[in-house]
């Protein structure tokens, strides 16, 4: 995630791009119905809806997002490959 690399760490900024990915994952009809990177991408939309517009993530909630970010797009690239 682009926004994260470039120190956008505020909820503000984060919310509506985490709304798109899961929204894009939900619309991708080819993904299995449990494919484990929904509810972990719901999880982090709740918890940024629990903070206000203006609060940041910190240093470890950052790393921890790129990392399942990185993940997700991992095992979405596999099951692309993996369909073909």
């Amino acid at each position: 995630m682009d926004a994260l690399n470039m120190e956008m760490r505020s909820v503000d900024k984060l919310h509506p791009l985490l709304t798109d990915l899961l929204q894009s994952i939900n619309a991708a009809a080819f993904l299995p119905a449990d494919f484990r990177w929904k509810s972990s991408f719901r999880d982090w939309l709740i918890a940024l809806n629990r903070m206000k517009a203006s609060d940041e993530l910190d240093d470890n909630q950052v790393r921890q997002l790129l990392f399942e970010v990185e993940q997700a797009y991992s095992d979405f690239k596999n099951i692309l490959e993996s369909n073909e």
